[in-house]
C-alpha cells in the first residue's frame, strides 16, 4: 500500500496516522509512505506518528519504508530524528524508490 499526504503535520497527521495502522492491522503486506511532494512535515507530530506506525509494522513482520521529502525544510525533521533514534524506521530518497 502507497500512502502521499501533502502535508504531516499536526493538522493531518492523526488521520494519516490512524490509515497506516488500520492498513497494517488488516494485514497489508508492505506500507509505503511516500512524502517525495510533501511540503511540511512536524517534528513533534509527524515524526511521532511515523515512529508508532513503523513498530506496529515491524510488530507485524510488515515491511515499511518512507520515501524522504524532496524539500529539505520538509525532511529536516525526518533526518533530524533517525539521527538520535535508537531504532531509526527506514527512509528512502525519491531515487532509492
Amino acid at each position: 500500500m502507497v500512502l502521499r499526504p501533502p502535508e504531516f503535520d499536526c493538522g493531518s497527521v492523526t488521520q494519516a496516522r490512524e490509515e497506516m495502522l488500520i492498513l497494517l492491522n488488516r494485514g497489508a503486506a508492505s506500507l509505503l509512505v511516500d512524502l517525495a511532494d510533501c511540503s511540511a512535515v512536524c517534528a513533534c507530530c509527524g515524526v511521532p506518528a511515523l515512529v508508532r506506525v513503523f513498530r506496529r509494522a515491524r510488530a507485524l513482520g510488515t515491511a515499511f519504508h518512507v520515501i524522504a521529502p524532496r524539500d529539505a525544510r520538509a525532511r529536516r525533521p525526518l533526518d533530524d530524528a533517525r539521527r538520535v533514534s535508537r531504532e531509526p524506521f527506514p527512509l528512502v530518497s525519491t531515487s532509492e524508490a
